[in-house]
């Protein structure tokens, strides 16, 4: 479980990940918001420290050749995922406002939070760095 309440910049970006990285050939990454259970955090603390580390990791991956993505996961999938909106991933990509720091567009979790998929896609093509497809279920 990851503790917002602090900013561990080892385990964001740091050292052994990144011989990780070259010896698989990844030139994504993935940052995972992570899942909340701390109530005595407030969303703008989490929020400000899941940006802070966002930063530093789209600078210190820049650097690797290593684009940085975030995705929303919705709660429907991942209860208490704290990143669970699009719209919420696409706010903080234009707020840490790095080239390096990308959308990791998931159209399942896209469709389940909020729809408007050729609306959202037309809007965040700037910001988008990859796209995920999958179906939906019917349950």
């Amino acid at each position: 479980m990851y503790n917002y309440d602090r900013r561990d910049r080892q385990t964001v970006a740091d050292g052994h990940p990144s011989l990780l990285l070259q010896a698989l050939d990844c030139h994504r990454l993935h940052i995972l918001s992570g899942v909340t259970t701390n109530s005595s955090s407030s969303n703008a603390k989490l929020e400000e420290t899941y940006v802070d580390n966002l930063r530093y990791a789209a600078e210190r991956l820049e650097r690797e050749g290593v684009m940085t993505l975030i995705e929303a996961i919705s709660t429907r999938a991942k209860p208490g995922y704290w990143l669970s909106d699009p719209a919420q991933a696409a706010r903080i990509v234009q707020q840490v406002a790095h080239p390096n720091l990308r959308l990791q567009l998931d159209i399942f979790h896209a469709q389940i939070v909020g729809g408007d998929l050729t609306q959202r896609l037309k809007d965040w093509a700037p910001i988008i760095g990859h796209v995920q497809i999958a179906q939906v279920l019917l349950l």
